[in-house]
Protein backbone atom coordinates (compact mmCIF):
# COMPACT_ATOMS: atom_id res chain seq x y z
CA UNK A 1 0.00 0.00 0.00
CA UNK A 2 1.03 3.31 -0.71
CA UNK A 3 -0.21 6.65 0.64
CA UNK A 4 -0.14 9.17 3.04
CA UNK A 5 -0.02 9.31 7.04
CA UNK A 6 -3.99 10.17 6.94
CA UNK A 7 -4.49 7.00 4.28
CA UNK A 8 -6.61 4.52 5.59
CA UNK A 9 -4.30 1.93 7.31
CA UNK A 10 -1.39 4.25 7.27
CA UNK A 11 0.94 5.19 10.42
CA UNK A 12 0.13 8.98 10.99
CA UNK A 13 3.26 11.30 11.14
CA UNK A 14 3.49 13.08 14.75
CA UNK A 15 3.91 16.32 13.16
CA UNK A 16 2.09 18.68 10.91
CA UNK A 17 4.54 20.42 9.64
CA UNK A 18 6.61 19.66 6.06
CA UNK A 19 10.29 19.51 7.58
CA UNK A 20 8.70 17.71 10.58
CA UNK A 21 7.08 15.26 8.55
CA UNK A 22 9.98 14.35 5.95
CA UNK A 23 12.60 14.13 9.27
CA UNK A 24 9.93 11.78 10.53
CA UNK A 25 9.93 9.44 7.39
CA UNK A 26 13.73 9.84 7.71
CA UNK A 27 14.18 7.44 10.58
CA UNK A 28 12.61 4.24 8.47
CA UNK A 29 15.18 4.84 5.95
CA UNK A 30 18.09 2.39 6.98
CA UNK A 31 20.39 1.71 3.56
CA UNK A 32 22.92 4.18 3.19
CA UNK A 33 22.48 4.30 -0.95
CA UNK A 34 18.77 5.34 0.08
CA UNK A 35 19.55 7.55 2.39
CA UNK A 36 21.82 9.29 0.48
CA UNK A 37 19.00 9.65 -2.52
CA UNK A 38 16.27 10.54 0.13
CA UNK A 39 17.98 13.53 0.91
CA UNK A 40 19.13 14.24 -2.64
CA UNK A 41 15.12 13.95 -3.26
CA UNK A 42 15.32 11.67 -5.35
CA UNK A 43 12.78 8.88 -3.62
CA UNK A 44 9.24 9.24 -3.74
CA UNK A 45 8.07 7.07 -0.97
CA UNK A 46 9.17 5.39 2.05
CA UNK A 47 8.42 1.75 3.55
CA UNK A 48 7.50 1.36 7.04
CA UNK A 49 7.75 -2.02 7.83
CA UNK A 50 6.43 -2.47 10.84
CA UNK A 51 3.25 -1.11 9.62
CA UNK A 52 4.11 -2.52 6.10
CA UNK A 53 2.84 0.43 5.04
CA UNK A 54 4.33 3.39 2.40
CA UNK A 55 4.63 7.13 3.39
CA UNK A 56 4.59 9.68 -0.02
CA UNK A 57 6.66 12.64 0.68
CA UNK A 58 5.00 15.74 -0.09
CA UNK A 59 6.37 16.36 -3.29
CA UNK A 60 4.85 12.74 -4.76
CA UNK A 61 1.34 13.34 -2.79
CA UNK A 62 1.01 16.95 -4.91
CA UNK A 63 0.96 14.22 -8.32
CA UNK A 64 -1.71 11.83 -7.43
CA UNK A 65 -4.65 11.40 -9.13
CA UNK A 66 -8.09 12.85 -9.21
CA UNK A 67 -8.61 16.27 -9.16
CA UNK A 68 -4.74 17.07 -10.56
CA UNK A 69 -5.12 13.83 -12.91
CA UNK A 70 -8.11 15.47 -14.21
CA UNK A 71 -6.98 18.84 -14.86
CA UNK A 72 -3.89 17.02 -16.52
CA UNK A 73 -5.69 15.17 -19.14
CA UNK A 74 -7.48 18.67 -19.89
CA UNK A 75 -3.92 20.10 -20.10
CA UNK A 76 -2.34 17.55 -22.42
CA UNK A 77 -4.83 17.81 -24.79
CA UNK A 78 -3.82 21.59 -25.59
CA UNK A 79 -0.97 22.75 -27.96
CA UNK A 80 0.37 25.21 -25.79
CA UNK A 81 3.62 24.20 -23.14
CA UNK A 82 1.47 24.98 -19.49
CA UNK A 83 2.48 24.13 -16.42
CA UNK A 84 1.37 24.75 -12.95
CA UNK A 85 2.86 26.08 -9.35
CA UNK A 86 1.33 26.28 -6.26
CA UNK A 87 2.09 28.92 -3.45
CA UNK A 88 5.34 27.73 -2.70
CA UNK A 89 6.91 26.77 -5.99
CA UNK A 90 6.33 23.12 -6.00
CA UNK A 91 5.35 22.36 -9.56
CA UNK A 92 1.57 20.65 -9.70
CA UNK A 93 1.05 20.11 -13.12
CA UNK A 94 3.19 20.30 -16.53
CA UNK A 95 0.98 18.99 -19.69
CA UNK A 96 2.48 16.80 -22.35
CA UNK A 97 3.38 19.89 -24.88
CA UNK A 98 5.68 21.03 -21.78
CA UNK A 99 7.08 17.85 -21.22
CA UNK A 100 7.90 17.07 -24.68
CA UNK A 101 9.85 20.32 -25.69
CA UNK A 102 11.60 20.17 -22.63
CA UNK A 103 12.95 16.27 -23.87
CA UNK A 104 13.83 18.20 -27.27
CA UNK A 105 16.09 20.66 -25.42
CA UNK A 106 17.30 17.87 -23.14
CA UNK A 107 15.61 20.00 -19.80
CA UNK A 108 17.35 23.19 -20.58
CA UNK A 109 16.08 26.90 -19.38
CA UNK A 110 14.03 26.19 -15.94
CA UNK A 111 12.40 22.66 -17.26
CA UNK A 112 10.72 21.50 -14.17
CA UNK A 113 8.64 18.60 -13.41
CA UNK A 114 5.28 17.70 -11.42
CA UNK A 115 6.70 17.18 -7.92
CA UNK A 116 10.48 19.94 -8.31
CA UNK A 117 10.19 23.23 -7.01
CA UNK A 118 10.10 26.12 -9.58
CA UNK A 119 12.65 28.07 -7.58
CA UNK A 120 14.85 25.48 -6.51
CA UNK A 121 15.36 25.26 -10.49
CA UNK A 122 16.17 28.80 -10.97
CA UNK A 123 18.70 28.92 -7.93
CA UNK A 124 20.12 25.81 -9.98
CA UNK A 125 20.28 27.03 -13.22
CA UNK A 126 24.27 27.60 -14.83
CA UNK A 127 26.00 30.43 -14.40
CA UNK A 128 25.14 31.79 -18.09
CA UNK A 129 21.14 31.63 -17.45
CA UNK A 130 21.68 33.38 -13.85
CA UNK A 131 20.33 36.45 -14.63
CA UNK A 132 17.09 35.54 -16.49
CA UNK A 133 16.42 33.10 -13.36
CA UNK A 134 16.90 35.74 -11.00
CA UNK A 135 14.33 37.63 -12.77
CA UNK A 136 11.82 35.00 -13.22
CA UNK A 137 12.07 33.72 -9.99
CA UNK A 138 11.14 37.59 -8.53
CA UNK A 139 8.22 37.55 -10.92
CA UNK A 140 6.86 34.50 -10.00
CA UNK A 141 7.25 35.31 -6.09
CA UNK A 142 5.50 38.68 -7.08
CA UNK A 143 2.55 37.05 -8.73
CA UNK A 144 1.85 34.08 -5.78
CA UNK A 145 2.31 36.94 -3.18
CA UNK A 146 -0.68 38.83 -4.99
CA UNK A 147 1.14 41.51 -6.19
CA UNK A 148 0.48 40.91 -9.54
CA UNK A 149 -1.49 39.39 -12.49
CA UNK A 150 0.53 38.19 -15.10
CA UNK A 151 4.49 38.91 -16.28
CA UNK A 152 6.15 38.03 -19.43
CA UNK A 153 9.85 37.25 -19.63
CA UNK A 154 12.40 36.07 -22.36
CA UNK A 155 14.49 33.89 -21.53
CA UNK A 156 17.85 32.70 -23.20
CA UNK A 157 19.69 29.21 -22.97
CA UNK A 158 21.99 26.90 -24.53
CA UNK A 159 20.96 23.43 -25.47
CA UNK A 160 22.10 20.15 -27.66
CA UNK A 161 20.82 22.17 -30.24
CA UNK A 162 22.22 25.16 -30.35
CA UNK A 163 21.20 28.85 -28.26
CA UNK A 164 17.16 28.98 -27.73
CA UNK A 165 15.61 31.54 -26.74
CA UNK A 166 11.49 31.25 -25.46
CA UNK A 167 9.20 33.83 -23.97
CA UNK A 168 8.11 32.47 -20.18
CA UNK A 169 4.50 34.10 -19.43
CA UNK A 170 3.44 33.92 -15.61
CA UNK A 171 -0.26 34.37 -14.76
CA UNK A 172 -2.00 34.34 -11.55
CA UNK A 173 -4.75 31.44 -10.87
CA UNK A 174 -6.58 33.87 -8.45
CA UNK A 175 -9.63 32.40 -7.79
CA UNK A 176 -8.41 30.19 -4.84
CA UNK A 177 -6.21 31.51 -1.45
CA UNK A 178 -3.61 30.75 -1.32
CA UNK A 179 -2.72 31.97 -5.07
CA UNK A 180 -1.57 29.42 -7.86
CA UNK A 181 0.60 30.18 -11.01
CA UNK A 182 -0.19 28.80 -14.71
CA UNK A 183 3.35 29.53 -16.33
CA UNK A 184 2.98 29.35 -20.48
CA UNK A 185 6.11 28.88 -22.24
CA UNK A 186 6.45 29.69 -26.10
CA UNK A 187 10.02 28.91 -27.78
CA UNK A 188 10.77 31.42 -30.55
CA UNK A 189 13.51 29.93 -32.01
CA UNK A 190 11.71 26.89 -32.87
CA UNK A 191 9.09 28.97 -34.22
CA UNK A 192 11.60 31.00 -36.51
CA UNK A 193 13.20 27.36 -37.44
CA UNK A 194 9.92 26.11 -38.79
CA UNK A 195 9.02 29.48 -40.55
CA UNK A 196 12.13 29.07 -42.20
CA UNK A 197 11.58 25.48 -42.86
CA UNK A 198 8.30 26.08 -44.61
CA UNK A 199 9.64 28.94 -46.80
CA UNK A 200 12.41 26.77 -48.06
CA UNK A 201 11.34 23.95 -50.90
CA UNK A 202 12.21 20.53 -50.51
CA UNK A 203 15.67 19.98 -52.59
CA UNK A 204 16.44 23.34 -52.26
CA UNK A 205 20.65 24.14 -51.48
CA UNK A 206 19.40 24.73 -47.88
CA UNK A 207 18.84 21.26 -47.23
CA UNK A 208 21.65 20.20 -49.54
CA UNK A 209 23.96 22.51 -46.92
CA UNK A 210 22.68 20.55 -43.84
CA UNK A 211 23.16 17.09 -45.43
CA UNK A 212 27.30 18.47 -46.05
CA UNK A 213 27.04 19.94 -42.64
CA UNK A 214 26.03 17.01 -40.90
CA UNK A 215 28.08 14.66 -43.31
CA UNK A 216 31.20 16.25 -42.12
CA UNK A 217 29.96 16.14 -38.46
CA UNK A 218 29.39 12.04 -38.52
CA UNK A 219 32.81 10.28 -38.99
CA UNK A 220 31.46 7.55 -41.35
CA UNK A 221 29.98 9.66 -43.96
CA UNK A 222 33.27 12.01 -43.96
CA UNK A 223 34.86 9.29 -44.21
CA UNK A 224 33.73 8.95 -47.91
CA UNK A 225 35.21 10.31 -51.24
CA UNK A 226 33.67 13.30 -52.36
CA UNK A 227 32.26 11.68 -55.21
CA UNK A 228 30.79 8.52 -53.49
CA UNK A 229 29.16 11.35 -50.46
CA UNK A 230 27.94 13.34 -53.29
CA UNK A 231 25.66 10.23 -54.29
CA UNK A 232 24.14 9.94 -51.06
CA UNK A 233 23.83 13.36 -50.20
CA UNK A 234 20.38 14.27 -52.06
CA UNK A 235 18.96 10.89 -50.71
CA UNK A 236 20.04 12.69 -46.87
CA UNK A 237 17.56 14.01 -44.20
CA UNK A 238 18.69 16.27 -42.16
CA UNK A 239 16.80 15.29 -38.33
CA UNK A 240 16.92 15.91 -34.73
CA UNK A 241 15.82 12.85 -32.58
CA UNK A 242 15.11 13.56 -28.68
CA UNK A 243 16.13 11.64 -25.77
CA UNK A 244 13.55 8.64 -25.15
CA UNK A 245 12.56 8.67 -28.57
CA UNK A 246 12.89 4.70 -29.87
CA UNK A 247 14.33 4.92 -33.67
CA UNK A 248 13.57 0.89 -33.98
CA UNK A 249 12.57 -2.58 -32.30
CA UNK A 250 13.53 -5.72 -32.33
CA UNK A 251 11.91 -7.73 -34.90
CA UNK A 252 10.86 -4.51 -36.96
CA UNK A 253 12.09 -4.15 -40.34
CA UNK A 254 14.43 -1.29 -40.69
CA UNK A 255 12.88 1.61 -43.12
CA UNK A 256 15.57 4.26 -42.07
CA UNK A 257 19.06 4.13 -41.50
CA UNK A 258 20.53 7.12 -38.89
CA UNK A 259 24.14 9.06 -38.74
CA UNK A 260 24.52 10.54 -35.67
CA UNK A 261 26.01 13.88 -35.66
CA UNK A 262 25.53 15.19 -32.19
CA UNK A 263 23.53 12.71 -30.65
CA UNK A 264 23.74 9.56 -28.60
CA UNK A 265 21.29 6.71 -29.56
CA UNK A 266 21.78 3.03 -27.23
CA UNK A 267 21.30 -0.21 -28.39
CA UNK A 268 19.38 -2.63 -26.14
CA UNK A 269 18.88 -6.12 -25.93
CA UNK A 270 15.49 -7.40 -24.34
CA UNK A 271 14.88 -9.97 -21.73
CA UNK A 272 11.87 -11.26 -20.99
CA UNK A 273 9.70 -9.50 -23.50
CA UNK A 274 10.09 -6.18 -21.51
CA UNK A 275 13.80 -5.70 -19.19
CA UNK A 276 16.50 -4.56 -21.47
CA UNK A 277 20.18 -3.88 -21.03
CA UNK A 278 22.39 -1.74 -22.82
CA UNK A 279 25.12 -3.57 -25.69
CA UNK A 280 26.40 -0.59 -27.66
CA UNK A 281 26.59 3.00 -27.60
CA UNK A 282 26.53 4.70 -31.36
CA UNK A 283 27.33 8.21 -31.98
CA UNK A 284 29.05 10.62 -34.80
CA UNK A 285 31.37 7.82 -35.55
CA UNK A 286 28.73 5.08 -37.24
CA UNK A 287 25.06 4.34 -38.20
CA UNK A 288 21.86 3.08 -37.35
CA UNK A 289 21.11 0.61 -39.48
CA UNK A 290 24.40 -1.28 -40.17
CA UNK A 291 23.01 -4.77 -40.10
CA UNK A 292 21.83 -4.00 -43.89
CA UNK A 293 25.41 -4.08 -44.78
CA UNK A 294 25.24 -8.07 -43.54
CA UNK A 295 21.73 -8.60 -45.90
CA UNK A 296 19.81 -8.28 -42.91
CA UNK A 297 16.62 -6.13 -42.54
CA UNK A 298 15.20 -6.48 -39.79
CA UNK A 299 16.48 -4.92 -36.77
CA UNK A 300 18.00 -6.74 -33.93
CA UNK A 301 17.88 -4.57 -31.12
CA UNK A 302 15.95 -1.58 -29.53
CA UNK A 303 17.97 1.30 -30.77
CA UNK A 304 16.80 4.13 -27.91
CA UNK A 305 17.97 7.91 -28.20
CA UNK A 306 20.24 8.37 -25.23
CA UNK A 307 21.32 11.91 -25.94
CA UNK A 308 19.05 14.79 -28.06
CA UNK A 309 20.79 16.13 -30.80
CA UNK A 310 20.94 16.20 -35.11
CA UNK A 311 21.12 13.24 -37.63
CA UNK A 312 21.29 12.49 -40.76
CA UNK A 313 18.24 10.19 -42.04
CA UNK A 314 18.30 7.79 -45.16
CA UNK A 315 15.42 5.34 -46.46
CA UNK A 316 16.21 1.67 -46.10
CA UNK A 317 16.10 1.31 -49.96
CA UNK A 318 18.12 4.07 -51.05
CA UNK A 319 20.80 3.44 -48.87
CA UNK A 320 20.87 -0.47 -49.99
CA UNK A 321 21.05 1.14 -53.73
CA UNK A 322 23.90 3.40 -52.84
CA UNK A 323 25.94 0.57 -50.75
CA UNK A 324 25.44 -1.52 -53.79
CA UNK A 325 27.20 0.72 -56.08
CA UNK A 326 30.20 2.11 -54.09
CA UNK A 327 33.09 -0.70 -52.79
CA UNK A 328 34.47 2.62 -50.41
CA UNK A 329 30.61 2.82 -48.56
CA UNK A 330 30.76 -1.00 -48.18
CA UNK A 331 34.23 -1.17 -46.91
CA UNK A 332 34.07 1.91 -44.07
CA UNK A 333 30.54 0.10 -43.22
CA UNK A 334 32.25 -2.68 -42.54
CA UNK A 335 34.94 -1.39 -41.04
CA UNK A 336 32.35 0.57 -38.58
CA UNK A 337 30.39 -2.79 -37.81
CA UNK A 338 33.43 -4.50 -36.83
CA UNK A 339 34.53 -1.78 -34.17
CA UNK A 340 30.48 -1.88 -33.44
CA UNK A 341 30.87 -5.87 -32.69
CA UNK A 342 34.29 -5.24 -30.55
CA UNK A 343 32.27 -2.65 -28.66
CA UNK A 344 29.54 -5.39 -27.68
CA UNK A 345 32.04 -8.31 -26.73
CA UNK A 346 33.97 -5.76 -24.83
CA UNK A 347 31.12 -4.26 -22.91
CA UNK A 348 29.38 -7.75 -22.02
CA UNK A 349 33.27 -8.79 -20.45
CA UNK A 350 32.90 -4.97 -18.83
CA UNK A 351 29.61 -5.99 -17.00
CA UNK A 352 30.43 -9.25 -15.81
CA UNK A 353 33.51 -8.69 -14.51
CA UNK A 354 34.39 -4.84 -13.17
CA UNK A 355 32.77 -2.87 -10.90
CA UNK A 356 29.93 -1.13 -11.32
CA UNK A 357 31.70 2.91 -10.45
CA UNK A 358 34.13 1.60 -12.90
CA UNK A 359 31.56 0.95 -15.61
CA UNK A 360 29.65 3.95 -14.77
CA UNK A 361 32.80 5.74 -15.19
CA UNK A 362 33.48 4.29 -18.71
CA UNK A 363 29.85 4.72 -19.78
CA UNK A 364 29.96 8.57 -18.85
CA UNK A 365 32.88 8.65 -21.14
CA UNK A 366 31.75 7.26 -23.91
CA UNK A 367 28.22 9.20 -24.31
CA UNK A 368 30.44 12.66 -23.58
CA UNK A 369 32.87 11.54 -26.27
CA UNK A 370 29.71 11.03 -28.59
CA UNK A 371 28.28 13.93 -27.97
CA UNK A 372 31.37 16.07 -27.71
CA UNK A 373 30.14 17.80 -24.33
CA UNK A 374 30.78 17.29 -21.11
CA UNK A 375 27.24 18.16 -19.92
CA UNK A 376 24.17 16.08 -20.23
CA UNK A 377 21.32 14.87 -19.40
CA UNK A 378 20.70 11.58 -17.33
CA UNK A 379 18.36 10.50 -14.84
CA UNK A 380 19.58 7.42 -12.58
CA UNK A 381 16.69 5.43 -13.93
CA UNK A 382 17.70 5.51 -17.13
CA UNK A 383 22.05 4.66 -16.26
CA UNK A 384 20.72 2.10 -14.03
CA UNK A 385 18.78 0.49 -17.08
CA UNK A 386 21.14 1.27 -19.41
CA UNK A 387 23.58 -0.87 -17.09
CA UNK A 388 21.66 -3.34 -15.90
CA UNK A 389 21.68 -2.72 -12.39
CA UNK A 390 19.79 -0.86 -9.02
CA UNK A 391 19.28 2.68 -9.27
CA UNK A 392 20.28 2.56 -5.69
CA UNK A 393 23.85 1.04 -7.04
CA UNK A 394 23.95 4.08 -9.59
CA UNK A 395 23.40 6.65 -6.76
CA UNK A 396 26.08 5.53 -4.45
CA UNK A 397 28.27 5.64 -7.66
CA UNK A 398 27.29 8.70 -8.48
CA UNK A 399 27.52 10.50 -5.17
CA UNK A 400 31.58 8.77 -5.07
CA UNK A 401 32.12 10.50 -8.51
CA UNK A 402 30.35 13.71 -7.02
CA UNK A 403 32.33 13.57 -3.76
CA UNK A 404 35.66 13.51 -5.50
CA UNK A 405 35.02 16.48 -7.53
CA UNK A 406 34.77 14.41 -10.84
CA UNK A 407 31.08 15.08 -11.85
CA UNK A 408 27.96 17.32 -10.68
CA UNK A 409 24.94 15.67 -11.07
CA UNK A 410 21.72 18.28 -10.60
CA UNK A 411 18.34 17.24 -11.21
CA UNK A 412 19.15 15.25 -14.30
CA UNK A 413 22.14 17.31 -15.51
CA UNK A 414 25.60 15.57 -15.37
CA UNK A 415 28.17 17.86 -15.59
CA UNK A 416 32.00 16.36 -15.64
CA UNK A 417 34.29 18.50 -13.76
CA UNK A 418 37.16 16.32 -13.83
CA UNK A 419 38.36 14.36 -17.27
CA UNK A 420 41.06 13.16 -16.55
CA UNK A 421 40.13 12.43 -12.42
CA UNK A 422 36.57 10.26 -14.68
CA UNK A 423 39.30 8.31 -16.90
CA UNK A 424 41.32 7.15 -13.47
CA UNK A 425 38.11 6.31 -12.25
CA UNK A 426 36.95 3.98 -15.59
CA UNK A 427 38.07 0.20 -16.02
CA UNK A 428 40.40 -0.69 -18.69
CA UNK A 429 37.87 -1.30 -21.45
CA UNK A 430 37.55 2.47 -22.11
CA UNK A 431 40.75 2.39 -23.58
CA UNK A 432 39.78 0.14 -26.31
CA UNK A 433 36.63 1.40 -26.91
CA UNK A 434 37.61 5.34 -26.83
CA UNK A 435 36.83 7.45 -29.62
CA UNK A 436 40.88 8.32 -30.46
CA UNK A 437 40.13 12.02 -32.25
CA UNK A 438 41.01 15.51 -31.20
CA UNK A 439 37.23 16.53 -30.78
CA UNK A 440 36.64 15.21 -27.50
CA UNK A 441 34.44 16.40 -24.94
Amino acid sequence: MIGSPAAAGAVLAPHDSEVAFRAWLRRFVTDAAELAAFDAGEIDAVMDRDSVCAHLLPEARSTLPGANGLALRALDALPDEICVVDASGLVVLANKAWRIAGAAHARAGLDVRAGENFFEACRDAPDGERTHADAVATGLRSVLAGRGQSLRFRYACPSPRGQHVFTLTVVAIADQDPVNALLTREWASEYAHAETSRRRAPGKPGRVAAATRAGEANRLLAALPAKDFARLESGLEPVTITYGEVLCEPGERMRHVYFPGDCVVSLLTLAEGHRAIEVGLVGREGMIGARLALGVTRSSVRALVQGTGTAMRMSSARFLRELRRSQTLQRVLLRFTDSLMLQISQTAVCNRFHVLDARLARWLLMTAERMRSKTFHLTHGFIAEMLGVRREGVTVAAIELQRRGIIRYRRGDITILDLQGLESACCPCHQRLRLTDSEGP
